[in-house]
C-alpha cells in the first residue's frame, strides 16, 4: 500500500508539474473569471504575457486567443509552441489569453440560432469582440492583430469568425474542425470571400485527422475556388490522426506560415550585408501594411544587430543598432549598458547612458531583484574601466 501510494504522489507531482511548466519567453500574468454580459454566465481565463511585458511599459503586442483551455494537454503544447517559436524569433511576442468552457455551455456557445434555438454562437461573438478583446487592449497591451486558436466545436466556430468577422481578425487556426451544422454549411461561407474587399492580409489555417475527412474534402474543394490574393487559405489532413492528436500536428506549421511574412522582412534588417539602419522604418511599414497592425522585430534580432556591429567594431552602427532596440523595447534596461561600452571604445561620454541606465532600472519591472544587483555589479565593472569623465 505504502508504495502504491508514494507511486500515486509521484504521479501527481510529475503530473502537476506537466501542466505548470514555466516558459522561456513568457509568463502567466494572472489566472481570473470573467463574468460576461453578452452569455450571461462566467468564463475562466488565463492571460499569458511576454517575459518582456509590463503594465506601465508603452509597447504592445498581437493578441492571440486560444479557447478550450479545459483541454490542458492540447493547450499546454500550443503555448508551448507559441514559445518555442517565440524564442526562435520566428513569430512575434504576443498576448495570450486562454479561455476555458464547461461542458453544461461548450455546446451551446459555439451552435448558431439557425441550427437551433438555444444556440449562443452570436453571443459568444460578442463576448469575444465586444468584451474581451477590448478589455485586452485596454489592460494588457494588446495590439489591433488578432488571431483566433480553436479545437474541434471551437474549430467550427473559429471559422465561422474567419468568413463573418474578417474584418476584425487577421488569423484563425482551426484543429480538428467540421464545417456543417443544421442549416449551416461554413464552405459556402468561406466561398463568398472571393468578393469581399480587404486592406491587409489575412489567414486561415485548419487540420483535420481521422474524424472529418469528408469536411476537408469539402472544404479543399472550395479553397480551390477561393481566389483572393490576400486571403491565405489552407488546410492539412493527417488520415490516420486522433481527434485529439491533430492539433498538436497542426499548431506549429501553422504558425510559421502565418508570421513568415514577418520573419522574412526581419531577416532584412537583421542580414550582415544590411549596413543601413535608417531602413528599419522602411521595413516597418512593409510589415503593417501587409498585415494591416505593426508587429515589432524580435528582441533577439534587434539586440543581436547591435553586437554584430559592436563585433566589426562599428561602435556607431552599434549604438544606432541599440537606440533602435529600445523604442521597441523600452524596458530591457541593459541595453544601455551596451552602449556605454561602444561609447567607451569611441573615447566618448557615457553619463547620459549611465543616468538612463539608472532611471531605466528603477521602473524596468523584467528583471528580478537579484537580476538588478547584478546589473549594477556590471555597471560597476565597466566605470572600472572607464576614464575618468567630466560631467
Amino acid at each position: 500500500m505504502r508504495k502504491l501510494l508514494k507511486l500515486f504522489i509521484l504521479f501527481i507531482f510529475i503530473h502537476n508539474n506537466l501542466y505548470a511548466q514555466e516558459y522561456e519567453r513568457y509568463k502567466t500574468l494572472l489566472d481570473s473569471t470573467f463574468r460576461s454580459s453578452h452569455l450571461g454566465f462566467d468564463k475562466d481565463i488565463r492571460v499569458t504575457v511576454p517575459f518582456d511585458w509590463q503594465a506601465n511599459a508603452v509597447q504592445s503586442f498581437p493578441l492571440i486567443i486560444i479557447f478550450d483551455s479545459q483541454n490542458q494537454r492540447s493547450h499546454q503544447y500550443i503555448i508551448n509552441t507559441i514559445d518555442y517559436l517565440t524564442s526562435n524569433e520566428q513569430m512575434p511576442a504576443s498576448v495570450v489569453i486562454s479561455v476555458s468552457s464547461d461542458e453544461a455551455n461548450r455546446y451551446k456557445e459555439t451552435l448558431h440560432l439557425a441550427s437551433n434555438e438555444k444556440g449562443a454562437a452570436l453571443a459568444n461573438e460578442q463576448f469575444i469582440f465586444d468584451e474581451l478583446i477590448p478589455m485586452a487592449e485596454k489592460h494588457f497591451h494588446a495590439e489591433n492583430f488578432r488571431m483566433l486558436i480553436g479545437h474541434s466545436r471551437y474549430g467550427y466556430f473559429t471559422t465561422a469568425m474567419f468568413s463573418s468577422r474578417i474584418h476584425d481578425l487577421n488569423a484563425v487556426i482551426s484543429l480538428s474542425p467540421f464545417f456543417t451544422q443544421k442549416n449551416v454549411d461554413l464552405t459556402d461561407s468561406i466561398a463568398t470571400l472571393s468578393e469581399v474587399q480587404l486592406k491587409a492580409h489575412k489567414y486561415y489555417r485548419f487540420g483535420i485527422g481521422n474524424d472529418y475527412p469528408a469536411d476537408y474534402a469539402s472544404m479543399q474543394q472550395t479553397l480551390q475556388s477561393l481566389n483572393h490574393p490576400m486571403v491565405h487559405a489552407k488546410g492539412v489532413f493527417f488520415k490516420s490522426a486522433d481527434h485529439n492528436v491533430t492539433p498538436g500536428l497542426t499548431i506549429a506549421p501553422a504558425l510559421y506560415e502565418i508570421f513568415e511574412t514577418w520573419s522574412l522582412i526581419q531577416a532584412d534588417y537583421f542580414s550582415n550585408e544590411q549596413k543601413d539602419l535608417s531602413i528599419m522604418n522602411e521595413l516597418a511599414e512593409k510589415i503593417t501594411q501587409h498585415y494591416g497592425a505593426p508587429l515589432a522585430f524580435s528582441l533577439g534580432i534587434l539586440n543581436g544587430k547591435g553586437w554584430y556591429f559592436f563585433g566589426e567594431e562599428e561602435y556607431e552602427k552599434a549604438i544606432q543598432a541599440w537606440e533602435i532596440m529600445l523604442k521597441s523595447y523600452p524596458n530591457f534596461t541593459e541595453a544601455y549598458l551596451y552602449i556605454m561600452e561602444a561609447q567607451n571604445a569611441l573615447k566618448q561620454n557615457t553619463e547620459s547612458s549611465k543616468a538612463k541606465f539608472l532611471a531605466g532600472l528603477k521602473t524596468t519591472a523584467i528583471y528580478s531583484s537579484e537580476e538588478k544587483a547584478e546589473l549594477m555589479k556590471e555597471l560597476d565593472n565597466l566605470q572600472s574601466k572607464l576614464p575618468k569623465q567630466e560631467n
